[in-house]
């Protein structure tokens, strides 16, 4: 057990709500007098530690939850893992995801879990109570409590700010204490503005976030010059409106995809759109149903499904397949308008990437 008279170790593993919330955790530890130690970036030893000691039924963040908690479990005092319950009234995450420190809890002997309830409902009067009651455990200074929250909702406030503007998370992450933050996320933001084709990556923040799971998909299209944009990047109300017409499932994450497809779908600057689920997903299973279901415009979309048996080679030749695609019809769209009098179409089928392989295939025949 912590010694109260020294700074405790309080682990952050690097998976989950990490991509969505970990600015908050950070400050409010750091200025009460923890130390935040965050488990490393997910790697092969990382999946081969979670897939030894979970269960085979369970999906791939949490197997890679797993080996982030193993990482971290001889490293720190404690490890902040709490119930994430919700994000808005009458949706609610995934019940393995809810359950996730009982889950891990259940293979992991001698764990010291910091697992408090925060239903984001009410964001963030739940997470401060949840904080509240940790730092009271951990014999935290009590009269620092409030404004070290304070100082960690301001913080997180300047991370989603960066996010909105259309940064990604890494970019994010390293200019939230730059001085010259907002200078360099200027800049950034120009320079993605100038890149001939834009690409939507959505799914669960932490899919797309993880470049090992996700087989480094943001840095291939990165090296491809193309200008990325991510699901991570709509505020809260721009879901809200993209799904306002739409009778959704309950899941939270859901939502934020297929809100996030659609928003895309609609917007003329990206050229297509790529979702990435993981395996074995039930919620996501739905969410592609509704997606087919209500992008119905010309923009072209590629599901990746992913799990810890994905080929990598399989993975590249279908993203360049994909790109290669998009590349070839946005250049005939230019001739087309070039020589016709006749106003493009407002509405086309969309296109699903099997159905274009296999026109390539036939056309090379």
């Amino acid at each position: 057990m912590f010694n109260s008279q020294e700074n405790p170790k309080i682990g952050i593993p690097k998976t989950l709500f990490y991509y969505s919330y970990y600015p908050l955790c950070y400050k409010f530890f750091t200025e009460l007098g923890a130390e935040v130690i965050v488990s490393e970036k997910t790697n092969k030893t990382t999946i081969e530690a979670g897939l030894n000691t979970s269960s085979n039924e369970l999906c791939i963040p949490l197997k890679v939850l797993y080996g982030h908690v193993l990482y971290l479990k001889d490293r720190v005092d404690y490890i902040f893992l709490p119930y994430v319950i919700s994000s808005s009234r009458g949706s609610y995450y995934c019940p393995k995801i809810i359950g996730s420190p009982d889950i891990i809890k259940a293979n992991i002997s001698n764990l010291n879990l910091l697992s408090l309830d925060v239903d984001m409902d009410n964001l963030y009067s739940s997470i401060f109570s949840s904080l509240v009651e940790v730092a009271t455990k951990l014999s935290l200074n009590p009269v620092k409590i409030y404004s070290a929250f304070k100082e960690a909702v301001e913080y997180q406030k300047k991370f989603n700010k960066y996010i909105a503007q259309g940064l990604l998370f890494d970019e994010a992450l390293e200019l939230i204490d730059a001085r010259d933050g907002k200078k360099r996320a200027l800049n950034i933001i120009k320079s993605e503005q100038e890149k001939p084709l834009t690409i939507a990556v959505i799914g669960h923040t932490y899919i797309i976030n993880d470049a090992y799971i996700n087989f480094n998909l943001i840095k291939k299209l990165k090296e491809r010059n193309i200008r990325v944009l991510t699901s991570d990047k709509l505020t809260e109300s721009e879901v809200k409106d993209s799904i306002k017409n739409i009778k959704t499932p309950h899941w939270s994450l859901g939502s934020r995809v297929l809100g996030s497809g659609i928003y895309y779908s609609k917007d003329k600057k990206v050229d297509g759109i790529i979702y990435v689920t993981p395996f074995g997903c039930s919620s996501d299973a739905l969410i592609k149903e509704y997606m087919d279901a209500n992008i119905h415009n010309t923009k072209p979309v590629l599901t990746l499904t992913v799990d810890e048996h994905t080929s990598d080679a399989g993975m590249i030749t279908r993203i360049e397949a994909f790109l290669d695609m998009i590349e070839l019809r946005r250049d005939n769209e230019k001739t087309i308008h070039k020589h016709s009098t006749m106003p493009p179409k407002e509405e086309v089928r969309v296109l699903d990437i099997n159905e274009m392989l296999n026109e390539l295939s036939e056309d090379e025949q």
